[in-house]
Order: C-alpha cells, then sequence, then structure tokens
C-alpha cells in the first residue's frame, strides 16, 4: 500500500519532467516507466522488472527507476536488494520522495524503526504537510514514549485526512501526556461521528479503558452497540473493560454472546476464563482454558493461564509440566521461571524451588514477589534465619499481607512467639480478612492457653475458608477445652472430612485433565 501512495507521486514527477522534454527517447522512457506501474499494480512483477531493466539499461542512475526497481524487489521479499535500490535512487536525487517514503516503509515493515526514523524526518523535510509521513512519524515517536514529539506530528493531519490510525494515535498520545480531559474530548468526537468502523471504536475503547477513562470507553461502546448490536468486536471490548472495572457479572455475560459467535476464539475463552477466575469460579476457568488448549495447543499465553489456574487449584501434578515447557522454550523469561518455581514448591520439591526463586531474584532484583517465594522455599526447607532474610528483604521493596504472614509463621517456628502474635495482628489489622493469619495466630493463642481469643480467631478463620482442615481441628482443640463437646466433635468430624477429600481431591479433579 506504500508503494501505491510513492507510485502516484512518482508519476506526477515523471510527468512534470515529461512536459519539459522533447526528445522521443525521454518520451520512451517515461512511457516504459508508466507502464512498469500499472504491472507492479496488477501483480506483474518478472514484466515490470523487464521494462525498468531496459530503462537502467541506457540510464543506469535514472532515479524513478531505481526507485520501482525497489518497489519490485520489496515485493519479492528480497529487501536487501530492495535497500540499496532505494538508497542508490536518495544518493542520485536526494529529493526524491518517493524512495524516502519506500525505504522507510520498507525499514517499518521489517521491525526496523531505529532506521526508519531518519529517513522519514528527511521525507518530512521533502513533504511537511504529509499525512502519511507525520502518521508514521507520530507512530515511531510514540513507541519510543515520546508522546510530545508524536503529538506534533499528529497535530499537523488535517481532520479530513483522519483516519482510524490517526484516532488511536492521537489517543495514546494524550493519554501518555496525562491530557485526560483532551482525551476525554476526542472520545466525544469518535462517540458522535461515524468516524470509525466497530473494530476500531473497541481498540480505540480499549486504550481509553487502559488509560483510566472507563466510563468514557463504556458509553462510546454502548453507543456503538446500538448502532450494530451484534458487533463481536464491540462486544468484547465491553467485557474486556468491565472485567477490568470488576463488573464480572456484566463482563461475562457480553464475552459468553462473542463465544456464541465464536466458539474457538482462543481470546476469548481465555477472557472468559480470567473473569472465572477473578470470581473463584476455578473450575470454569479450567474448563475455558482446556478448551482453548485443545485450540491452541502451542500457545505460551493459553498454556500460561491454564498452569497458574491449575496451581491455583493445588493441581501441581498439572501445572508442572506446562510450566516446565514454558520454562525449555523461554528460558530467561522471568514469568515462567516463578511460576515453574512456584509449582516446585507445591510440589514438596524446596531445593529445586529454592534454586529457580534465587535466579529469578537475580533477574527481577527489584520484584518483592521474588523474595517471597525465595523465603517461603526456605521456610519450608526449615531454614528459618534464611527465610526471614528473604521475607524482610521483600516487605522493605513492597509492604503486603501474605508476605507479613509468613513472617510471622517464621518467628513462631524460630520460636520468638510474641513477634509472631504481633506480626500477625497487624496482617489482621491490614486485612481483616485474612484467613490464614487468624487461623495461625488462633493456633497460638490456644497454645498460650488464651482458649477465648483463640476461639474468636478460628472461628473467624473456618468461616472464611471453610476448607481450611489446620483451622477447623484447632478449633475442634479449643472447644474440647471450653468442654463443648458437642461443637467439638462437629468440628473434629469436619476436619476428617476434609482430609479425606483433600487426600482424594487430586484424582477426582484430575479427570478434567485432558491427556497430554
Amino acid at each position: 500500500m506504500a508503494g501505491t501512495r510513492c507510485f502516484a507521486l512518482l508519476l506526477l514527477i515523471s510527468c512534470s519532467m515529461i512536459a519539459a522534454q522533447t526528445t522521443d527517447r525521454e518520451a520512451v522512457k517515461f512511457q516504459r516507466l508508466e507502464q512498469s506501474v500499472a504491472m507492479i499494480r496488477e501483480g506483474r512483477l518478472p514484466q515490470a522488472e523487464s521494462l525498468i531493466n531496459s530503462v537502467l539499461s541506457g540510464a543506469p542512475r535514472d532515479a524513478d527507476a531505481l526507485n520501482l526497481l525497489g518497489v519490485v524487489r520489496a515485493q519479492q521479499k528480497r529487501t536487501i536488494e530492495a535497500e540499496q535500490l532505494f538508497r542508490r535512487a536518495i544518493g542520485v536525487a536526494a529529493t526524491h520522495f518517493g524512495a524516502h517514503l519506500n525505504l522507510a516503509e520498507l525499514y517499518l515493515t521489517t521491525q526496523r524503526p531505529q532506521q526508519a526514523l531518519p529517513v522519514l524526518l528527511a521525507a518530512h523535510r521533502l513533504a511537511p504537510d504529509r499525512p502519511d509521513i507525520n502518521l508514521n512519524l507520530a507512530t515511531l515517536y510514540e513507541g519510543q514514549r515520546e508522546y510530545e514529539l508524536a503529538w506534533e506530528h499528529l497535530r499537523l493531519i488535517p481532520r479530513e485526512a483522519a483516519n482510524a490510525d490517526y484516532f488511536l494515535r492521537s489517543l495514546t498520545s494524550l493519554l501518555g501526556l496525562k491530557r485526560l480531559d483532551e482525551a476525554h474530548r476526542l472520545a466525544l468526537e469518535v462517540k458522535e461521528s461515524g468516524a470509525l468502523d466497530a473494530e476500531a471504536r473497541a481498540r480505540f475503547a480499549i486504550l481509553l479503558a487502559e488509560g483510566g477513562l472507563s466510563d468514557a470507553a463504556l458509553n462510546l461502546l454502548e453507543a456503538a452497540l446500538n448502532r450494530t448490536p451484534e458487533s463481536v468486536p464491540v462486544l468484547y471490548a465491553l467485557g474486556i473493560i468491565n472485567g477490568s472495572a470488576k463488573r464480572y457479572e456484566k463482563a461475562d455475560e457480553y464475552l459468553s454472546e462473542v463465544l456464541r459467535a465464536r466458539p474457538d476464539d482462543v481470546a476469548v475463552l481465555r477472557a472468559i476464563a480470567a473473569v472465572a477466575r477473578a470470581t473463584g469460579n476455578l473450575e470454569k476457568s479450567l474448563a475455558n482454558l482446556m478448551h482453548a488448549r485443545r485450540v491452541a495447543p502451542d500457545s505460551p499465553q493459553v498454556l500460561y493461564d491454564f498452569g497458574a489456574t491449575a496451581l491455583q487449584m493445588d493441581l501441581f501434578l498439572d501445572a508442572l509440566p506446562v510450566f516446565e515447557q514454558l520454562h525449555q522454550l523461554f528460558p530467561r523469561e522471568p514469568a515462567y521461571l516463578y511460576a515453574l518455581a512456584a509449582a516446585r514448591l507445591k510440589k514438596g520439591e524446596r531445593v529445586e524451588a529454592e534454586r529457580l526463586a534465587k535466579i529469578y531474584v537475580e533477574l527481577r532484583p527489584r520484584d518483592f514477589r521474588g523474595f517471597y517465594l525465595l523465603g517461603a522455599a526456605r521456610h519450608n526447607l526449615a531454614r528459618y534465619a534464611e527465610a526471614r532474610s528473604a521475607l524482610e528483604r521483600s516487605l522493605n521493596l513492597k509492604s503486603d499481607p501474605d508476605t507479613e504472614y509468613l513472617l510471622g509463621l517464621n518467628f513462631y517456628k524460630e520460636g520468638n512467639r510474641a513477634t509472631s502474635i504481633e506480626v500477625l495482628r497487624r496482617v489482621i489489622s491490614t486485612l481483616p480478612d485474612h484467613a490464614a493469619a487468624r487461623g495461625a495466630l488462633g493456633v497460638a493463642y490456644r497454645e498460650q492457653g488464651d482458649y477465648k481469643e483463640a476461639r474468636v480467631m478460628l472461628e473467624r478463620a473456618v468461616e472464611l475458608d471453610a476448607s481450611d482442615l489446620r483451622s477447623h481441628y484447632q478449633l475442634g482443640l479449643v472447644y474440647a477445652k471450653l468442654g463443648e463437646k458437642e461443637s467439638a466433635t462437629k468440628m473434629f468430624e469436619r476436619a476428617d472430612e476434609l482430609r479425606a477429600r483433600q487426600r482424594n481431591r487430586e484424582s477426582v479433579i484430575l479427570k478434567l485433565i485432558d491427556p497430554p
């Protein structure tokens, strides 16, 4: 497409040149170049090449011919030759706009933005008002997070030349510059105009929501949905944005409608799984990810989501091979390394989990989660002093109730009961519904003989987490000490039930897992 834009300009230049020429030779050259342009447009590259070479045989430094031969080579995927030809054309005629534009497009399509930038700037000096040049420059500057420079070029594009990319780039720049009022006005303009089709409106809305303007994004999409009630891109965007805003019921409603239209769409399956995971419906999440794996068995994103959900369900035997596969494919990818370490720890492979966690903290020394995982591995290895050091390092990077909870347990294991109780109380003060912290504090109180406080903590713990075996058993002990035999019996029976269920849970849920 870029080549087509350049051809039009080339013909204008050639026409002006031929108008000033009177020789038959110049007329023949122009006619051959004009014919070659038509052939390129029709995809008749060998015939075009033959005509262009006939011109170059008599005029080897003809910039128009060199540029057109460069276009042929680019369409033949012979990019090195194409680049050389465009550069030769520029060397012959430094003001040849078509060669500049084609060379820039070649760099952009071959993922070489740094090389494209100076060429586009040179083209901009030749034609500062060209919308395509300004849009390409804005896109490059956005990629470098140079939003002010991007906006300068976007402002040069007249509204009548604005396309979908213009509106998307404009929104990205305004959000990057924190000019939210202008971003909001742009959203109103898009909402009230017919400037964008449904797919572009959906992309625009998702960008808007990512920039913190979720309500404006939803308003735009709801207006678009009134125009096109069955638009899949609009419904999908509504699902994604509602999910990000934690409006999970609406998100599931929209995404399920999309899934009915596209039952094998991997992105939709992952999005529904994410909503289900966020609402605690792990079985639904896993079922959708199993479907996604059947459709895209080698997708790293699907594999990671599947592994993370399985791990959350304590199906570490299913999560582990997935994360091993990802780690083998991408050995330096921190997310996969971290997940593999967590799966190893779940499986009881504590030494290997520690080794992997140490590599992770070397890769991401400012990530509190890495030191948390390292501390957890060392805690499980009963190396409590080292565990404490890692957990305190994690808390220095970021305050986190789960890390503080594990630190409280670690103090308890070290025999520092008073500090443990102090830390666990602090966790509950920060996060009153932290079930594990309440359970651990209840155990500490029971062992101190403070059965009244132990009862309060443990009753709330089992209320928050009905599957917590330890808290149920410990509450049974407390009831027994308080002489409440009937309540104690109920708790012990519940603990036995949980123990049997958790022992058999793996084999029951494994029936849902597809064989490798």
